[in-house]
């Protein structure tokens, strides 16, 4: 069997990802079981991963988002969310391995291939939860607007989650999707993953060329003032070093950037982890709408 490891389109790196949460179950200490992200992400999955510098490092960074976003949706849960609009959701399978509540709502949005695959490779298997799957590309402004329309009127109180997602999406994209999901009443919460500083970091040596069909496009010096502006206002932030500590999952010891992190003096490594992380975001000024 040929090796594949090329990124052929943004949905490749779905595969990319599910690869490492798959693996998370090897160790004696897994934050987190993740058994049918094997099933999704197979052959094709390891090789891209593989071919990929600094490969453990992603996949630490893999696990602590991951681990750092299911915080927030329980979070959310409590706060009464009835309903899940998760926005290109790749191959997540959290309405199959996390506890949630039988009568909770869970969309997952994303281009037809990759629900395809979901809905042929998890078809024995049953959610936790209502799951419903919906095929469509995220950045087609009339499918949306009709499917966010459908979804919001059904809804009390709807969360909405981007992991991975905002980076390739650019501002002037991002922006726009961000204000019609304000838009939308029964929209209140959202969590996604944030990287501050996007627009002055380099991406890693050697993965220009592999991500060539799925590029980094977002671009904000001040993730959390850029989503403001579009009505959008933290309500609880978890960066990489504070998840990283609580589960107990320093940074990688690899070679160079891992020695070099080690090296650094912990307060200035410790804020440099402080730039990325995962937010749980509310719409509007929270009181207004009944969300604090």
């Amino acid at each position: 069997m040929s090796k594949d490891s090329s990124i052929k389109h943004v949905s490749d790196t779905a595969l990319w990802v599910a690869h490492y949460r798959a693996n998370e179950a090897r160790r004696a200490d897994a934050i987190f079981h993740d058994p049918l992200a094997t099933l999704l992400s197979g052959e094709r999955g390891r090789q891209i991963a593989r071919s990929f510098p600094r490969s453990g490092t992603v996949a630490w960074g893999t696990v602590v988002r991951t681990s750092a976003i299911d915080h927030l949706i329980d979070e959310a849960l409590e706060l009464g969310v009835d309903t899940v609009l998760n926005l290109g959701a790749g191959l997540d399978t959290r309405p199959y391995r996390m506890r949630l509540p039988a009568h909770l709502r869970w969309i997952e949005i994303d281009f037809p291939s990759i629900i395809e695959l979901k809905r042929s490779k998890l078809s024995q298997h049953t959610p936790v939860c209502i799951l419903e799957r919906v095929g469509m590309d995220l950045l087609n402004r009339s499918s949306r607007s009709a499917i966010f329309a459908q979804y919001g009127s059904r809804s009390n109180r709807t969360l909405l989650i981007t992991e991975g997602v905002i980076p390739f999406i650019s501002a002037p994209d991002v922006a726009i999707l961000a204000r019609e999901l304000a838009a939308v009443s029964s929209f209140r919460y959202w969590i996604s993953d944030f990287a501050n500083l996007t627009s002055k970091r380099k991406m890693p040596k050697g993965w220009e060329g592999k991500l060539k069909a799925a590029p980094y496009l977002f671009e904000a010096d001040d993730w959390m003032a850029f989503f403001k502006q579009t009505g959008w206002h933290p309500r609880k932030v978890i960066t990489t070093r504070e998840e990283s500590e609580r589960i107990n999952r320093p940074y990688p010891l690899n070679f160079p950037v891992g020695l070099i992190m080690r090296a650094l003096p912990r307060e200035v490594r410790r804020r440099i982890l402080g730039l990325s992380g995962a937010v749980l975001m509310h719409a509007g000024e929270g009181q207004n709408r009944g969300d604090l």
